[in-house]
């Protein structure tokens, strides 16, 4: 039976830390996006309005009216 190896060659170990340095590029990224364009963004909901959006779509019979 043919044994597994985990030993990571040289080139692994170099593509191992080339992805981590990528990655942890394009958080910085999404986090500098996230704190320029989104953070100061604030949305109102009004609680009447997404009752009576929800409940339009709701058909009578399931309100508790027999069919």
């Amino acid at each position: 039976m043919k044994r597994l190896s985990f030993e990571m060659n040289p080139m692994d170990k170099t593509l191992t830390r080339k992805l981590a340095l990528v990655l942890l590029l394009k958080l910085a990224l999404l986090m500098a996006l996230w704190w320029g364009f989104v953070r100061e963004q604030r949305v109102t909901v009004d609680a009447d309005k997404v009752a009576a959006q929800i409940l339009q779509g709701v058909p009578t019979s399931a309100q508790g009216a027999k069919p």
